[in-house]
């Protein structure tokens, strides 16, 4: 495989139910992995794109949690239905972000 010119960074960390925290995983950060590995496969992008399944990304109050790179752009909240406006706005389109999902710029690393 080529090196890849993006990574998509998805938590998908599960902590145990009841936690004080909330995770990624519990909010379907799995699904939400798999939807961005299909997305890619589906455009073409294998060879430009990987996409891997993270642990913590230590922005748990927003969950689910994205990161794109080498844009630094994090994405808060994202869903199965944001996929696609991910790749194409800021896969396609090198690194435009999708304000909608910006995690706040004031939000604290947990």
């Amino acid at each position: 495989m080529p090196t890849p010119r993006v990574q998509i960074l998805v938590c998908t960390n599960e902590r145990e139910r009841g936690a004080k925290k909330p995770s990624c995983g519990h909010r379907g950060g799995g699904d939400l992995y798999r939807s961005f590995k299909d997305a890619v496969k589906t455009a073409g992008l294998r060879d430009e794109v990987i996409v891997t399944r993270t642990g913590c990304l230590k922005h748990c109050s927003h969950g689910c949690i994205v990161g794109v790179w080498p844009y630094n752009l994090w994405y808060a909240g994202v869903t199965r239905n944001d996929v696609a406006e991910v790749i194409e706005t800021t896969v396609g389109g090198d690194g435009r972000p999708v304000e909608r999902l910006k995690l706040p710029e004031e939000a604290a690393w947990e």
